[in-house]
Protein backbone atom coordinates (compact mmCIF):
# COMPACT_ATOMS: atom_id res chain seq x y z
CA UNK A 1 0.00 0.00 0.00
CA UNK A 2 1.35 3.40 -0.97
CA UNK A 3 1.30 6.42 1.26
CA UNK A 4 0.95 9.62 -0.71
CA UNK A 5 2.42 12.72 0.82
CA UNK A 6 2.01 15.92 -1.11
CA UNK A 7 2.60 19.62 -0.80
CA UNK A 8 0.04 21.71 -2.64
CA UNK A 9 -0.57 25.33 -3.33
CA UNK A 10 -3.91 26.94 -2.59
CA UNK A 11 -6.34 26.78 -5.47
CA UNK A 12 -8.55 29.70 -6.32
CA UNK A 13 -11.81 29.22 -8.19
CA UNK A 14 -13.94 31.92 -9.72
CA UNK A 15 -16.81 32.35 -12.11
CA UNK A 16 -16.43 34.18 -15.40
CA UNK A 17 -19.02 34.54 -18.15
CA UNK A 18 -20.90 31.57 -16.81
CA UNK A 19 -17.76 29.42 -16.58
CA UNK A 20 -16.13 28.21 -13.37
CA UNK A 21 -12.40 28.85 -13.69
CA UNK A 22 -9.31 28.01 -11.71
CA UNK A 23 -5.67 29.07 -11.76
CA UNK A 24 -3.11 26.34 -12.45
CA UNK A 25 -0.49 25.88 -9.74
CA UNK A 26 2.47 23.55 -9.24
CA UNK A 27 2.31 20.58 -6.92
CA UNK A 28 4.77 17.99 -5.64
CA UNK A 29 3.67 14.44 -4.82
CA UNK A 30 5.98 12.01 -3.05
CA UNK A 31 5.17 8.33 -3.27
CA UNK A 32 6.46 6.32 -0.31
CA UNK A 33 6.29 2.82 1.13
CA UNK A 34 5.93 2.53 4.94
CA UNK A 35 8.11 -0.21 6.46
CA UNK A 36 9.23 -1.40 9.88
CA UNK A 37 12.61 -3.06 10.05
CA UNK A 38 15.55 -4.27 12.11
CA UNK A 39 18.99 -2.68 12.43
CA UNK A 40 21.96 -5.04 12.09
CA UNK A 41 25.43 -3.82 13.05
CA UNK A 42 28.85 -5.26 13.83
CA UNK A 43 29.03 -4.57 17.56
CA UNK A 44 31.59 -5.30 20.27
CA UNK A 45 30.27 -5.19 23.84
CA UNK A 46 32.48 -3.54 26.47
CA UNK A 47 31.45 -4.56 30.02
CA UNK A 48 31.44 -1.84 32.68
CA UNK A 49 32.96 -3.81 35.53
CA UNK A 50 31.80 -1.64 38.41
CA UNK A 51 28.54 -0.67 40.07
CA UNK A 52 27.40 2.89 40.35
CA UNK A 53 26.58 5.76 38.02
CA UNK A 54 28.10 5.57 34.53
CA UNK A 55 29.40 8.81 33.01
CA UNK A 56 30.63 8.82 29.42
CA UNK A 57 33.42 11.00 28.12
CA UNK A 58 32.08 10.84 24.55
CA UNK A 59 28.74 11.29 22.83
CA UNK A 60 27.15 8.33 21.09
CA UNK A 61 28.40 8.08 17.52
CA UNK A 62 31.89 9.42 18.29
CA UNK A 63 34.68 7.51 16.55
CA UNK A 64 37.20 6.13 19.04
CA UNK A 65 40.37 4.07 18.82
CA UNK A 66 41.06 0.83 20.64
CA UNK A 67 42.10 1.27 24.29
CA UNK A 68 40.47 4.72 24.44
CA UNK A 69 39.19 5.60 27.93
CA UNK A 70 35.45 5.89 27.28
CA UNK A 71 34.12 6.98 30.66
CA UNK A 72 34.00 6.21 34.34
CA UNK A 73 31.73 4.90 37.07
CA UNK A 74 30.96 7.08 40.11
CA UNK A 75 29.93 5.59 43.45
CA UNK A 76 26.64 7.50 43.52
CA UNK A 77 24.71 10.50 42.14
CA UNK A 78 26.24 12.85 44.72
CA UNK A 79 29.71 12.02 43.41
CA UNK A 80 28.56 12.83 39.87
CA UNK A 81 27.21 16.21 40.95
CA UNK A 82 30.44 16.99 42.81
CA UNK A 83 32.49 16.10 39.74
CA UNK A 84 30.43 18.36 37.46
CA UNK A 85 30.69 21.16 40.02
CA UNK A 86 34.45 20.66 40.16
CA UNK A 87 34.70 20.89 36.36
CA UNK A 88 32.66 24.11 36.31
CA UNK A 89 34.85 25.70 38.97
CA UNK A 90 38.03 24.64 37.20
CA UNK A 91 36.72 25.94 33.88
CA UNK A 92 35.88 29.33 35.42
CA UNK A 93 39.31 29.49 37.07
CA UNK A 94 41.10 28.72 33.80
CA UNK A 95 39.04 31.33 31.94
CA UNK A 96 39.88 34.11 34.41
CA UNK A 97 43.58 33.23 34.39
CA UNK A 98 43.62 33.33 30.58
CA UNK A 99 41.86 36.72 30.63
CA UNK A 100 44.46 38.17 33.00
CA UNK A 101 47.36 36.74 30.97
CA UNK A 102 45.90 38.25 27.79
CA UNK A 103 45.46 41.64 29.47
CA UNK A 104 49.10 41.70 30.59
CA UNK A 105 50.42 40.94 27.10
CA UNK A 106 51.49 43.61 24.63
CA UNK A 107 48.67 42.75 22.21
CA UNK A 108 45.90 45.37 22.11
CA UNK A 109 42.38 44.06 21.49
CA UNK A 110 39.59 46.51 20.74
CA UNK A 111 36.27 46.17 22.59
CA UNK A 112 34.43 45.76 19.27
CA UNK A 113 36.45 42.63 18.53
CA UNK A 114 35.59 41.16 21.94
CA UNK A 115 31.94 42.13 21.49
CA UNK A 116 31.88 40.23 18.20
CA UNK A 117 33.48 37.17 19.77
CA UNK A 118 31.00 37.24 22.64
CA UNK A 119 28.05 37.54 20.24
CA UNK A 120 29.38 34.58 18.25
CA UNK A 121 29.67 32.38 21.37
CA UNK A 122 26.16 33.35 22.50
CA UNK A 123 24.78 32.51 19.06
CA UNK A 124 26.49 29.11 19.10
CA UNK A 125 25.17 28.39 22.60
CA UNK A 126 21.61 29.19 21.49
CA UNK A 127 22.06 27.01 18.41
CA UNK A 128 23.31 24.12 20.56
CA UNK A 129 20.28 24.51 22.81
CA UNK A 130 17.86 24.54 19.90
CA UNK A 131 19.48 21.49 18.29
CA UNK A 132 19.73 19.73 21.68
CA UNK A 133 23.44 19.20 21.01
CA UNK A 134 25.59 19.11 24.14
CA UNK A 135 28.85 18.53 22.28
CA UNK A 136 31.34 21.27 23.14
CA UNK A 137 28.87 23.11 25.38
CA UNK A 138 31.30 23.40 28.32
CA UNK A 139 34.01 24.77 26.05
CA UNK A 140 31.65 27.39 24.62
CA UNK A 141 30.66 28.53 28.12
CA UNK A 142 34.31 28.76 29.17
CA UNK A 143 35.25 30.73 26.05
CA UNK A 144 32.36 33.14 26.59
CA UNK A 145 33.41 33.73 30.20
CA UNK A 146 37.00 34.40 29.13
CA UNK A 147 35.93 36.91 26.46
CA UNK A 148 33.61 38.75 28.86
CA UNK A 149 36.35 38.84 31.50
CA UNK A 150 38.83 40.26 28.98
CA UNK A 151 36.24 42.81 27.87
CA UNK A 152 35.74 44.01 31.45
CA UNK A 153 39.51 44.52 31.84
CA UNK A 154 39.81 46.38 28.52
CA UNK A 155 36.91 48.70 29.46
CA UNK A 156 38.35 49.15 32.98
CA UNK A 157 35.23 47.64 34.50
CA UNK A 158 37.55 45.45 36.56
CA UNK A 159 41.19 45.98 37.64
CA UNK A 160 42.07 42.30 38.02
CA UNK A 161 40.60 38.97 39.09
CA UNK A 162 43.03 38.09 41.88
CA UNK A 163 40.34 37.95 44.56
CA UNK A 164 37.97 35.86 42.43
CA UNK A 165 40.80 33.50 41.40
CA UNK A 166 41.76 32.97 45.04
CA UNK A 167 38.12 32.32 45.91
CA UNK A 168 37.75 29.73 43.13
CA UNK A 169 40.97 27.99 44.15
CA UNK A 170 39.68 27.77 47.71
CA UNK A 171 36.33 26.29 46.57
CA UNK A 172 38.13 23.72 44.43
CA UNK A 173 40.37 22.66 47.32
CA UNK A 174 37.42 22.38 49.70
CA UNK A 175 35.30 20.39 47.20
CA UNK A 176 38.14 17.94 46.51
CA UNK A 177 38.56 17.33 50.23
CA UNK A 178 34.85 16.54 50.58
CA UNK A 179 34.70 14.12 47.65
CA UNK A 180 34.81 10.55 48.89
CA UNK A 181 35.32 7.36 46.94
CA UNK A 182 37.22 6.94 43.72
CA UNK A 183 36.00 6.43 40.19
CA UNK A 184 36.68 3.48 37.93
CA UNK A 185 37.31 4.11 34.26
CA UNK A 186 36.53 1.76 31.38
CA UNK A 187 38.16 1.59 27.95
CA UNK A 188 37.33 0.42 24.46
CA UNK A 189 38.52 -3.00 23.34
CA UNK A 190 38.15 -2.19 19.63
CA UNK A 191 38.12 0.80 17.32
CA UNK A 192 34.83 2.10 15.92
CA UNK A 193 31.83 4.20 16.92
CA UNK A 194 30.94 4.52 20.59
CA UNK A 195 27.46 3.85 21.98
CA UNK A 196 26.97 4.52 25.70
CA UNK A 197 24.69 1.52 26.37
CA UNK A 198 23.63 -1.89 25.07
CA UNK A 199 20.17 -3.26 24.33
CA UNK A 200 20.82 -6.98 24.78
CA UNK A 201 20.59 -7.98 21.10
CA UNK A 202 24.25 -7.45 20.22
CA UNK A 203 25.14 -11.16 20.41
CA UNK A 204 21.92 -12.28 18.67
CA UNK A 205 21.42 -9.98 15.70
CA UNK A 206 24.74 -10.75 14.02
CA UNK A 207 25.78 -10.85 10.37
CA UNK A 208 25.27 -14.61 10.42
CA UNK A 209 21.74 -14.28 11.77
CA UNK A 210 21.00 -11.65 9.12
CA UNK A 211 21.79 -14.15 6.37
CA UNK A 212 19.74 -16.91 8.02
CA UNK A 213 16.52 -15.01 8.75
CA UNK A 214 13.58 -15.60 6.44
CA UNK A 215 10.93 -13.02 5.60
CA UNK A 216 8.43 -14.55 8.10
CA UNK A 217 11.12 -14.50 10.81
CA UNK A 218 11.79 -10.83 10.15
CA UNK A 219 8.07 -10.04 10.44
CA UNK A 220 7.77 -12.16 13.59
CA UNK A 221 10.73 -10.42 15.26
CA UNK A 222 9.32 -6.97 14.48
CA UNK A 223 5.82 -7.93 15.66
CA UNK A 224 7.04 -9.40 18.95
CA UNK A 225 9.81 -6.91 19.64
CA UNK A 226 9.41 -5.90 23.31
CA UNK A 227 10.69 -2.37 22.84
CA UNK A 228 14.05 -0.72 23.23
CA UNK A 229 15.75 -1.21 26.59
CA UNK A 230 18.87 0.79 27.41
CA UNK A 231 21.30 -1.08 29.67
CA UNK A 232 24.37 0.71 31.04
CA UNK A 233 25.99 -2.31 32.68
CA UNK A 234 27.92 -2.37 29.42
CA UNK A 235 28.65 -0.08 26.46
CA UNK A 236 29.52 -1.04 22.91
CA UNK A 237 31.64 -0.21 19.90
CA UNK A 238 30.13 -0.42 16.42
CA UNK A 239 33.19 -1.67 14.56
CA UNK A 240 32.04 -1.16 10.96
CA UNK A 241 31.02 2.01 9.20
CA UNK A 242 28.41 0.05 7.24
CA UNK A 243 25.18 -1.22 8.79
CA UNK A 244 22.03 -2.93 7.54
CA UNK A 245 18.29 -2.28 7.82
CA UNK A 246 16.09 -5.31 7.07
CA UNK A 247 12.31 -5.47 6.46
CA UNK A 248 9.79 -7.21 4.22
CA UNK A 249 7.81 -6.07 1.18
CA UNK A 250 5.08 -7.51 -0.99
CA UNK A 251 5.91 -8.26 -4.62
CA UNK A 252 3.99 -5.18 -5.77
CA UNK A 253 5.87 -2.94 -3.35
CA UNK A 254 9.20 -4.43 -4.41
CA UNK A 255 8.37 -3.87 -8.08
CA UNK A 256 7.95 -0.17 -7.37
CA UNK A 257 11.64 -0.14 -6.39
CA UNK A 258 12.71 -2.06 -9.50
CA UNK A 259 15.84 -0.62 -11.04
CA UNK A 260 16.68 1.49 -7.97
CA UNK A 261 20.03 0.51 -6.51
CA UNK A 262 19.77 3.30 -3.94
CA UNK A 263 16.81 4.61 -1.95
CA UNK A 264 16.07 7.28 0.65
CA UNK A 265 14.59 6.42 4.04
CA UNK A 266 12.79 8.98 6.17
CA UNK A 267 12.86 8.02 9.83
CA UNK A 268 10.31 9.58 12.23
CA UNK A 269 11.35 12.85 13.81
CA UNK A 270 14.44 13.22 11.61
CA UNK A 271 14.88 16.20 9.31
CA UNK A 272 17.18 14.63 6.73
CA UNK A 273 16.47 11.39 4.85
CA UNK A 274 19.08 8.62 4.96
CA UNK A 275 20.55 7.39 1.68
CA UNK A 276 20.88 3.59 1.48
CA UNK A 277 21.82 0.94 -1.07
CA UNK A 278 19.62 -2.05 -1.91
CA UNK A 279 21.83 -4.99 -0.95
CA UNK A 280 19.57 -8.05 -1.41
CA UNK A 281 15.92 -9.06 -1.85
CA UNK A 282 14.93 -12.68 -1.20
CA UNK A 283 11.47 -14.15 -1.84
CA UNK A 284 9.92 -16.48 0.73
CA UNK A 285 8.28 -19.38 -1.16
CA UNK A 286 5.55 -19.90 1.43
CA UNK A 287 4.32 -16.34 1.96
CA UNK A 288 5.48 -14.67 -1.25
CA UNK A 289 6.92 -11.75 0.72
CA UNK A 290 10.43 -10.50 0.15
CA UNK A 291 13.14 -9.97 2.76
CA UNK A 292 14.84 -6.74 1.71
CA UNK A 293 18.24 -5.74 3.07
CA UNK A 294 19.41 -2.15 2.71
CA UNK A 295 22.92 -1.01 3.60
CA UNK A 296 23.89 2.45 4.79
CA UNK A 297 26.97 4.28 6.02
CA UNK A 298 25.46 7.31 7.74
CA UNK A 299 26.62 7.45 11.37
CA UNK A 300 24.81 9.28 14.15
CA UNK A 301 23.46 8.57 17.64
CA UNK A 302 19.92 7.97 16.36
CA UNK A 303 20.88 5.29 13.86
CA UNK A 304 23.30 3.58 16.26
CA UNK A 305 20.86 3.65 19.18
CA UNK A 306 17.79 2.02 17.61
CA UNK A 307 17.03 -1.64 16.95
CA UNK A 308 13.52 -1.86 15.44
CA UNK A 309 12.19 1.24 13.74
CA UNK A 310 9.52 2.38 11.29
CA UNK A 311 10.49 4.39 8.22
CA UNK A 312 9.16 5.59 4.87
CA UNK A 313 10.96 4.60 1.67
CA UNK A 314 10.78 7.31 -0.95
CA UNK A 315 9.83 5.62 -4.21
CA UNK A 316 9.66 8.67 -6.43
CA UNK A 317 8.63 12.32 -6.43
CA UNK A 318 6.45 13.86 -9.12
CA UNK A 319 6.51 17.60 -9.80
CA UNK A 320 3.94 19.04 -12.14
CA UNK A 321 0.85 21.16 -12.69
CA UNK A 322 -2.26 20.10 -10.80
CA UNK A 323 -5.27 19.74 -13.08
CA UNK A 324 -8.63 18.70 -11.57
CA UNK A 325 -10.23 15.88 -13.51
CA UNK A 326 -13.50 17.78 -13.90
CA UNK A 327 -11.61 20.29 -16.07
CA UNK A 328 -10.47 17.66 -18.58
CA UNK A 329 -11.90 17.69 -22.10
CA UNK A 330 -11.26 15.28 -25.00
CA UNK A 331 -11.89 16.91 -28.40
CA UNK A 332 -10.79 14.55 -31.19
CA UNK A 333 -9.69 12.10 -28.46
CA UNK A 334 -6.98 14.53 -27.35
CA UNK A 335 -6.86 15.10 -23.56
CA UNK A 336 -6.55 18.70 -22.49
CA UNK A 337 -8.23 21.74 -20.96
CA UNK A 338 -9.58 25.05 -22.11
CA UNK A 339 -7.73 28.15 -20.95
CA UNK A 340 -8.90 31.75 -21.02
CA UNK A 341 -6.58 34.24 -22.71
CA UNK A 342 -7.97 37.73 -23.14
CA UNK A 343 -11.47 37.51 -24.58
CA UNK A 344 -11.13 33.99 -25.99
CA UNK A 345 -10.79 30.41 -24.81
CA UNK A 346 -8.14 28.11 -26.27
CA UNK A 347 -7.61 24.38 -26.08
CA UNK A 348 -4.34 23.33 -24.45
CA UNK A 349 -3.03 19.76 -24.30
CA UNK A 350 -1.91 17.99 -21.13
CA UNK A 351 1.24 15.89 -20.76
CA UNK A 352 0.24 13.56 -17.91
CA UNK A 353 2.92 12.35 -15.48
CA UNK A 354 0.82 11.27 -12.48
CA UNK A 355 -2.83 10.55 -11.66
CA UNK A 356 -5.12 10.25 -8.63
CA UNK A 357 -8.88 9.81 -8.40
CA UNK A 358 -9.37 13.60 -8.20
CA UNK A 359 -6.63 15.18 -10.28
CA UNK A 360 -3.70 14.59 -12.58
CA UNK A 361 -0.27 16.18 -12.77
CA UNK A 362 0.84 17.55 -16.11
CA UNK A 363 4.42 18.30 -17.09
CA UNK A 364 5.32 21.84 -16.08
CA UNK A 365 5.56 24.45 -18.80
CA UNK A 366 6.03 28.15 -18.16
CA UNK A 367 4.60 31.19 -19.86
CA UNK A 368 7.08 32.51 -22.39
CA UNK A 369 8.72 29.12 -22.99
CA UNK A 370 9.71 28.55 -26.59
CA UNK A 371 8.59 24.92 -26.35
CA UNK A 372 5.26 23.54 -25.22
CA UNK A 373 3.15 26.25 -26.83
CA UNK A 374 0.25 23.83 -27.24
CA UNK A 375 0.35 22.70 -23.59
CA UNK A 376 -1.21 24.13 -20.45
CA UNK A 377 1.19 26.32 -18.47
CA UNK A 378 1.81 27.43 -14.90
CA UNK A 379 -0.65 30.16 -13.82
CA UNK A 380 -2.98 29.60 -16.78
CA UNK A 381 -6.66 30.20 -16.04
CA UNK A 382 -8.50 27.00 -16.95
CA UNK A 383 -12.22 26.33 -17.27
CA UNK A 384 -13.36 23.76 -14.73
CA UNK A 385 -17.09 23.83 -15.45
CA UNK A 386 -18.98 25.10 -18.46
CA UNK A 387 -20.85 24.12 -21.61
CA UNK A 388 -20.29 24.57 -25.33
CA UNK A 389 -16.50 24.77 -25.09
CA UNK A 390 -14.35 24.90 -28.24
CA UNK A 391 -11.02 26.32 -29.37
CA UNK A 392 -10.82 30.08 -29.99
CA UNK A 393 -14.39 30.67 -28.83
CA UNK A 394 -15.08 34.35 -28.23
CA UNK A 395 -16.17 35.16 -24.71
CA UNK A 396 -18.99 37.65 -24.42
Amino acid sequence: MFLLVYVAFQIFSSSRNGYTTQTVYAQSVTQTIPVEGIFFREETVVPVEASGVVSSYYEAGTKVAARTVLGCVYPDEAAVRDQYRLRDLQSALDALKKAENAASSSDVVKPDVLNGQAADYVSRLISSRDKESLSGLSELKSNLLEVMARRALVLSEAENYSARIAELEGQITQLKSQMSGGVQEFSSTASGYYVDHVDGWEQTLTAGRLEEMSAPEVDSFVENYPGYTSDQTAVKIVTSHDWQFVFTLSEQELQSLAGNRSVSLQFPGREEPVKMTVRTSERDPDTGRYKVCLEGDTINAYLLGNRVQSADITVTTYNGLKIPKEALRFPDNQMGVYVILGDKMYFRKIEQIYETTDYILSRTYYKGDSDGAEFVKLYDTIIVKGKDLYDQKLLR
